[in-house]
């Protein structure tokens, strides 16, 4: 069976993991370090980061306050449609 030399450069696994995914993550870490050390523009990532969290409290806060009115409604409706 002929290999590509993709498939040859990155083994299936290593030491249980994919292969590619192992390749990806020591990319990212190698490109973490790379903006930890550029003080400007790492100031802008945190921004970012900071800009992206707040969509994501924002959204947690829309879901928190829609489950208690759920909680609210079909509690009620228990109550009121059991026959009791």
């Amino acid at each position: 069976m002929k290999t590509s030399a993709v498939e040859s450069a990155t083994p299936k696994k290593i030491d249980g993991y994919d292969g590619w995914e192992v390749r990806n993550a020591v990319d990212t870490m190698r490109r973490a370090a790379e903006i930890e050390s550029d003080e400007k523009f790492l100031k802008v990532v945190i921004k970012e980061m900071n800009r992206e969290a707040d969509k994501l409290e924002d959204k947690a806060d829309l879901l928190v306050k829609t489950q208690a009115k759920l909680d609210k409604v079909f509690k009620k409706g228990r109550g009121t449609n059991n026959g009791t």
